[in-house]
C-alpha cells in the first residue's frame, strides 16, 4: 500500500506541474483528459482500499477521491475535463442499469412483494409528507420559497419534497457487489429501491406539472409538461424492451465478447436516449429485467460479465460523482441541508420500519431495512438538474439545496447500509 501511495503522489504531483492539462477541451476526449481520468481512477481505487481497510464502504473512498481532485478542492480534474468525460459516466450509469435490472428477479419480487410494497408506500409517503411539511413551516428561511403566494408555495414545496423522495440503486448495487451480501435484507432493499425509481419518476412528473402550472408559466402548460414527462417514462420502458430483445438474441445465437457487446449496447442506447429524449438508466434497467425474467435465454453469462465489470464501473461513477460535488454551494446552505437531511432520515426510519412490520417481513429486515434507504445519488441529481433547467431562477436555487441534501445522504448512507448488512449477518466479503 505504501508503494502504491508513493506512485500515486508522484502522478498527482506531475499533474499539478503540467498546467496545460487543466485546459478544458471540446469534441472528442483529448489525451490530457484521459490522463487526468486515469489519475482520478487510480486515486479513487487507492482511497477505496484505504476506506475498506478502515471498515468503511469502498465507495466512500471513491467519493472522497473525486472530491479531493475535483474543482472544489485541488482542481486537478477541472470542470471542463469532467464535461469532456461525460460519456464515461454515461457508460457507467448504463452498465449499472443493466446489472440492476438483471438482479431484479420475478421470483424474489413475488416472494417479497407484500413487504416491498408496504415499505415503498410508507417510506415514500413518510418522506414526502415530512419534507413537504418542513418546507412549508420553514418557508421564510428557504430562499426559493420566500415571497411565494399560497398556491405556488404549496406546489413548489411539493416538488422539492418529491425530488428528495428518491433512493439510490447505484449505492445499493455497489455495496451488494462489494460485500456479496445475499439475504432477506439485501433482496428486500434492492427490490424497494429499484421499484421506487419508477414510482418516484411518476410522482416527480405530477409534482413538477403542478408547480409549473401554479407559477403561471405560459410558454409550456402543465398538461404538456405532464404528457412530455410521461412520454419520456413510457418511451424509456419501450426502448428498454427493444434493447432487452437485442440482448436476448445475442445471448441466444452469439454468446461471445459479452464485455465489448455490453459496452456497445450502452453507448448506442445512450446516443438514442439523447436524440429521442428518453431516460438511459430506466431503459437499461428494463432491458436487464427483460433478459433475466422474460426472454427465453440463459442470462447467467451476461450477469457474470456485468459482475466482473462492476468494480471498475462503480469506481468511475462514484469518483466522477465526488468530483462534481461543489463545496462552495454546499457551504452556503449547509444548515438548511442538514436540517432537511435529518428530517428525511427520521421519516425513512419510521416509514420503512412500519412498512416492513405491516408487510410481515423478517425481524432482521424490520430492524435494518432503513439503512439501505438513506443514500441518494444519480437519479436524484438528475431530477435536480431538470428542476434547474425548466424553472429558471427559482429552480437553480432549489437545485443548490437539493444537491446539498444529496451530498450528505450520499456520504453517510453507504456507511449505514454496510453496518445494517453486517448486523444482519449477510456480508460475505470482508
Amino acid at each position: 500500500m505504501i508503494r502504491r501511495l508513493v506512485v500515486l503522489a508522484l502522478l498527482v504531483g506531475g499533474a499539478v506541474l503540467l498546467e496545460p492539462l487543466r485546459v478544458p477541451t471540446e469534441g472528442v476526449i483529448a489525451p490530457r483528459s484521459l490522463f487526468l481520468f486515469g489519475i482520478l481512477l487510480l486515486t479513487a481505487d487507492t482511497f477505496g482500499a484505504l476506506a475498506h481497510d478502515s471498515g468503511l464502504p469502498r465507495l466512500v473512498g471513491y467519493l472522497l477521491a473525486g472530491l479531493a481532485l475535483g474543482p472544489s478542492i485541488a482542481g486537478i480534474v477541472p470542470a471542463g475535463v469532467l464535461e469532456d468525460l461525460g460519456m464515461m459516466k454515461r457508460l457507467a450509469v448504463g452498465l449499472i442499469g443493466l446489472l440492476a435490472g438483471a438482479e431484479l428477479r420475478i421470483a424474489d419480487l413475488r416472494q417479497r412483494h407484500r413487504a416491498i410494497l408496504w415499505i415503498l408506500a410508507l417510506q415514500g409517503a413518510g418522506v414526502l409528507l415530512a419534507i413537504w411539511a418542513t418546507a412549508l413551516l420553514a418557508r421564510h428561511w428557504i430562499p426559493f420559497l420566500a415571497g411565494l403566494d399560497a398556491a405556488p408555495l404549496v406546489f413548489v414545496s411539493l416538488l422539492f419534497a418529491a425530488t428528495l423522495t428518491v433512493n439510490s440503486p447505484m449505492v445499493t448495487l455497489a455495496l451488494l457487489t462489494e460485500t456479496r451480501a445475499s439475504g432477506p435484507l439485501a433482496k428486500t432493499t434492492l427490490g424497494v429501491v429499484l421499484v421506487a425509481d419508477v414510482a418516484v419518476i411518476l410522482l416527480f412528473t405530477v409534482a413538477f406539472s403542478l408547480a409549473q402550472g401554479s407559477l403561471g408559466n405560459e410558454t409550456t402548460g402543465a398538461p404538456e409538461i405532464l404528457l412530455g414527462l410521461l412520454r419520456e417514462v413510457l418511451g424509456s420502458i419501450f426502448a428498454g424492451a427493444l434493447v432487452g430483445g437485442v440482448l436476448s438474441l445475442y445471448l441466444k445465437y452469439v454468446k461471445r465478447e459479452l464485455v465489448v457487446f455490453a459496452v456497445v449496447v450502452v453507448f448506442a442506447t445512450a446516443a438514442a436516449a439523447q436524440a429521442l429524449g428518453f431516460e438511459l438508466l430506466l431503459s437499461l434497467l428494463v432491458a436487464g429485467f427483460f433478459v433475466e425474467n422474460v426472454a427465453p435465454v440463459r442470462a447467467e453469462p451476461l450477469v457474470e460479465t456485468l459482475h466482473l465489470m462492476a468494480v471498475p464501473v462503480f469506481v468511475i461513477f462514484f469518483a466522477m460523482a465526488g468530483a462534481e460535488l461543489h463545496l462552495g454551494a454546499f457551504a452556503q446552505v449547509w444548515p438548511l441541508a442538514l436540517g432537511v437531511a435529518v428530517v428525511r432520515l427520521g421519516a425513512v426510519y419510521v416509514g420503512s420500519r412500519t412498512g416492513a412490520r405491516l408487510g410481515k417481513a423478517e425481524p432482521i429486515v424490520v430492524r435494518h431495512v432503513w439503512t439501505g434507504l438513506v443514500s441518494q445519488a444519480g437519479v436524484a441529481l438528475g431530477l435536480a438538474t431538470i428542476v434547474a433547467d425548466r424553472l429558471p431562477g427559482l429552480g437553480a436555487a432549489m437545485q443548490v439545496l437539493i444537491v446539498g441534501v444529496i451530498a450528505l445522504n450520499e456520504s453517510v448512507g453507504p456507511v449505514f447500509f454496510r453496518r445494517g448488512l453486517d448486523r444482519a449477518g449477510e456480508i460475505v466479503a470482508r
